[in-house]
């Protein structure tokens, strides 16, 4: 049984691997592990933040994340605002499909690890509008797919600055 070793997987749960690409599912599938395929579906939820500033002389570009810090080009005449705030999707993907790699030898009702989630959980969010995925979580095997246990009281973290 493979164990991280970090805070994540105290109870030293199965991690459960992700592939995601076609390769990396077929060479598990040849391995000996079970590529439970799901579709990567960007959630509208999770998003970031930007806007683009432009030093009107120079032509260079100051790109911002946060509210607080940056150019203001109301506040300074040599920049112009050329984006203002935007939300966007910040992930990306090399497929737009993806897999768990179940082992043979799972149990039903057993407890695992996902180290690398397909699906979009809010994992962090700021006060300033960011959320942020989830990485990882525990989920139980049911005999034919992997039922997230996912609680947003414990699994969302609140940043807040």
């Amino acid at each position: 049984m493979e164990e991280l070793n970090n805070n994540n997987n105290l109870q030293k749960l199965r991690i459960i691997k992700t592939a995601r690409d076609t390769e990396s599912i077929n060479k598990a599938a040849k391995s000996g592990l079970k590529p439970l395929i799901k579709k990567v579906e960007p959630s509208a939820r999770i998003r970031s933040k930007y806007s683009v500033v432009q030093n009107k002389k120079t032509g260079e570009i100051n790109v911002q994340n946060d509210y607080r810090y940056g150019y203001n080009s109301r506040e300074n005449k040599d920049f112009e605002t050329v984006i203002d705030w935007t939300f966007y999707y910040p992930y990306s993907f090399k497929s737009p499909f993806a897999a768990y790699l179940i082992p043979k030898d799972i149990k039903i009702g057993e407890r695992v690890l996902i180290e690398d989630l397909i699906e979009d959980y809010i994992g962090a969010k700021w006060n300033q509008g960011d959320t942020f995925r989830l990485e990882s979580c525990e989920a139980i095997w049911n005999g034919t797919d992997l039922e997230i246990q996912y609680d947003h009281k414990i699994n969302i973290s609140n940043l807040i600055g």
